[in-house]
């Protein structure tokens, strides 16, 4: 599972009524797509390249895994500040600003020289992707009309699930040919193309108004929204612990070492992908909460074949490309879960709170993962992803049993305000 997420725009760019019936706006929401592939590879980036860049910069391995939380806590906790500081009505002209800036940020990741210049490139770097990715998302859901939002949700997170399968391991390789800060140089590179991408495709829409953050705080106040975030948090920390600390995982494991991490992460990748299209077609077919509870069910089954799967390199394969396949499964579920009885004006802000949840949880699993493994050792990881994925589906089930009144009151409070 990875990380991800829609909604800052406190309004759709495209109006769904505007977009022809069955249909989405294909080239400007593929254009968006890319932008979120450059903020799914920067973020997980730093999984391929954990030892290299640790040892450049002088850290441990533990203190690398530390930029992975400084880039989430940035895109979880600051965006939504800095988005409503900006006070830019204009979503493209935000995407626009966002892309080129990610772009001049990871240029800066690309010389840092002392970890503290790393840190401050992954932060503003996370800053940065939780102003643009959930801002795309939104914008991209209104280019469709309502029976394709669950696709093209997924497109958007398809970006990022490429990244593992593609734009990580492409990461890992340049690194090998020159050095991991040429894998950030790559990254600046296609932020530039989605900069230009985005000038030429994606229509300028309407102006939206300034939302105050109070007022993007607000559906806090309601208990299926928190409860829908918790679910978020507690599966991306599962997910992340893993993840960011796959090189350490399966290095030293029996049947797999250090040289077959690319093989693992572009395996987890491809499960990535066939999960995000899998489980979002089923979303349309049958509805959000019948896919999310059986994919996070499945996903926390599934943790618990770890150390058996690390016997052998096939075994582990098969593990995390299924691990990948019900992880990303749950995300275009939980989104559509998070907006089913939402007003056009409230989703945006329910997608932006959606967001910042997948990177707090991304947060917390690097950083839980990095205390696991200087205490435990990292063969005890899979222990504590375990307790965290069962906790997602404990409060999905929660939330769902009041799912429906509940969610009647938050829309007619919305109304009525």
């Amino acid at each position: 599972m990875s990380a991800p997420d829609p909604g800052e725009a406190p309004g759709h760019s495209v109006r769904v009524a505007d977009a022809a019936p069955s249909s989405i706006r294909w080239l400007p929401v593929l254009v968006l797509a890319l932008g979120a592939f450059c903020a799914g590879t920067d973020n997980y980036l730093v999984a391929g390249v954990l030892a290299p860049m640790a040892a450049d910069l002088r850290v441990s391995i533990t203190g690398a895994g530390l930029f992975v939380t400084g880039y989430s806590l940035a895109y979880a906790l600051a965006a939504p500040v800095v988005v409503t500081v900006l006070r830019v009505r204009s979503p493209r002209r935000l995407l626009l600003a966002a892309t080129a800036l990610f772009a001049v940020v990871n240029l800066l990741a690309a010389v840092a020289w002392a970890p503290w210049v790393m840190a401050v490139a992954r932060i503003a770097a996370g800053c940065v992707a939780g102003i643009y990715v959930p801002l795309a998302a939104a914008a991209a859901a209104g280019m469709a009309t309502a029976d394709r939002r669950g696709r093209a949700l997924a497109v958007i997170l398809g970006g990022i699930s490429i990244a593992t399968v593609a734009g990580v391991p492409l990461g890992v390789w340049v690194a090998g040919l020159s050095s991991w800060r040429m894998a950030f140089v790559a990254v600046a590179v296609v932020a530039l193309i989605t900069t230009v991408g985005v000038a030429l495709t994606v229509p300028a829409g309407e102006a939206t108004p300034v939302v105050s953050l109070r007022q993007r705080l607000a559906p806090l106040r309601h208990p299926p929204v928190w409860l829908g975030l918790a679910v978020t948090i507690s599966a991306m920390t599962a997910g992340l612990m893993m993840f960011t600390y796959l090189g350490p995982i399966f290095a030293e494991a029996q049947g797999v070492g250090a040289g077959h991490v690319g093989t693992l992460i572009m395996a987890h990748g491809v499960g990535a992908i066939v999960g995000l299209w899998g489980g979002s077609m089923l979303v349309d077919r049958f509805g959000a909460r019948p896919v999310l509870l059986g994919a996070l069910t499945l996903f926390t089954v599934n943790l618990t074949w770890q150390p058996i799967a690390a016997q052998t390199l096939a075994t582990t394969v098969a593990f995390v490309t299924m691990w990948g396949v019900v992880g990303w499964a749950f995300l275009p579920a939980q989104q559509h879960s998070m907006i089913a009885d939402a007003s056009p004006e409230q989703a945006p802000m329910l997608l932006s709170l959606n967001g910042s949840a997948l990177y707090l949880g991304a947060a917390l699993g690097s950083a839980i993962g990095g205390a696991v493994i200087a205490i435990f050792g990292a063969d005890r990881i899979w222990m504590f992803a375990i307790c965290f994925g069962a906790l997602s589906v404990a409060l999905s089930l929660v939330r769902h049993k009041q799912f429906r009144s509940d969610d009647r009151q938050l829309s007619h409070a919305v109304a009525d305000r």
